[in-house]
Formats: structure tokens, C-alpha cells, sequence
């Protein structure tokens, strides 16, 4: 498990005597009933996060830098701790972020208050991977965040149609469905890719991603710096 850093455990303390406070109760992320850890490694944690309509997400806390992608929209309540709840209208489906919660961690809940499931893919960032040099996107990938964490890039394959998953690590994430074959000089993998399916990659040159499939597959590419 990741350290917590000394700011990070100190906004840990805050948070708990706020809470006490509030009578209120803060849980780790992967606590929380909605937020679903699907895979972890020493670099990310992958959280799917789906919340009913009328679910109200426990009290949680964020402590890393994490990259977040929206699958199924739907309006949200949010509430910092010791804020007002505020109203937020539905996000686009595949609208991307990047939250920088190392250095601002936040604890806060959020609700569903639509009428339709509300989903979105957390890939939280731990540790980065080095070895990364400026590179050149295929026709079909479009840079959507650059920071000193994280590359990301939206990606919309053509039946047919490839660009290069860039060296030295990174998470796949995809938006909508669709069947992927990957070429990282051995033999090619296949998979079906779901919404909100992931694809983990660790290696010291490009991986090749193809549309295999009959329809565009739209994906969200994380590379970790």
C-alpha cells in the first residue's frame, strides 16, 4: 500500500475532527460503497464508480491525483465537507479530467439525483513509471491533458484504423464498446473492450492497438510519466 504522505495524513487528521464534529463519518475511498476498486498496482488504483438514482455516496476522502473519465451521465449533488450542496448538470459522455487531489486532498459525497445510473472511471495515480520522451499521436488520438503525472489522449478508431498506446506505461479505458487487438511484438491479443472495460500496459516500447471490430471505438488513454 501506498505511504501517505506527512500533508496528506495531516488533511487525514482535519478531516476525521471535522467529521467528529459534524457527526459525520469519513471512509477511504474503497470504502465506499459505490466506488469499486477493479484493479491496483504500485502505479494506479482503478476505481468504477456507479451510483444509482437516489444513492448517496458515504463521506469519502481523496488523497491522489486521479484521471477521471464519464461513462453513463447523470445530474449529480455535491457536497464538500463543511460546504453547501451544490447541483451539477449531467457531464458528456467521455468527458475527461484530471483532479490534482495530492496536492489539494479533498473529502467530500456525492449523490444521484437523475433519474438514470451515473458512472464514471477514477484512475487514481501513485507512483509514475519514467522513461517517457515527447512523442508523435496518431490521426486518430487527441491530447486532452499534459501535466508532469499524466499524458492523456482520446482515442476514436475506424473499423480497421490504429494508433500506438506510448511507452513506458498506462491505462486504456473504454468509453464505448468495441474489439481491440494489440501488438506489442509478440503475438497479437485480442479483447472485447465494454464500457468502462480497461486495459493495463507496462513495456519499454509503443503497444499497437487496432479496431478489429464493425464499429468506432472511442477510448481514453492514460499514459503515466
Amino acid at each position: 500500500m501506498p505511504i501517505v504522505a506527512r500533508p496528506a495524513l495531516a488533511w487525514l487528521l482535519l478531516c476525521f475532527a471535522s467529521a467528529a464534529q459534524a457527526q459525520e463519518r469519513i471512509v477511504p475511498i474503497e470504502q465506499e460503497p459505490g466506488h469499486v476498486l477493479k484493479f491496483q498496482n504500485q502505479h494506479v488504483r482503478f476505481f468504477d464508480v456507479q451510483l444509482q438514482p437516489g444513492y448517496l455516496a458515504l463521506w469519502h476522502t481523496h488523497l491522489h491525483d486521479g484521471v477521471f473519465v464519464n461513462i453513463e451521465p447523470s445530474p449529480t449533488s455535491a457536497q464538500d465537507l463543511g460546504g453547501d450542496t451544490r447541483i451539477r448538470p449531467p457531464r458528456m459522455i467521455g468527458e475527461t479530467y484530471f483532479i490534482n487531489y495530492t496536492r489539494e486532498p479533498k473529502s467530500h459525497r456525492v449523490g444521484n439525483v437523475g433519474d438514470t445510473p451515473y458512472r464514471v472511471i477514477d484512475t487514481e495515480i501513485l507512483r509514475g513509471c519514467g522513461g517517457f520522451v515527447p512523442v508523435q499521436d496518431a490521426p486518430a488520438q487527441t491530447l486532452i491533458v499534459e501535466n508532469e503525472r499524466v499524458r492523456v489522449t482520446r482515442l476514436m478508431l475506424a473499423p480497421g484504423e490504429q494508433a500506438d498506446l506510448h511507452a513506458p506505461c498506462g491505462m486504456l479505458v473504454g468509453v464505448s464498446a468495441g474489439e481491440l487487438a494489440f501488438d506489442s511484438g509478440g503475438p497479437e491479443e485480442r479483447m472485447s473492450m465494454t464500457p468502462a472495460g480497461f486495459k493495463w500496459r507496462e513495456a519499454s516500447t509503443p503497444v499497437r492497438v487496432r479496431n478489429s471490430g464493425t464499429e468506432v471505438f472511442h477510448g481514453v488513454d492514460i499514459l503515466v510519466k
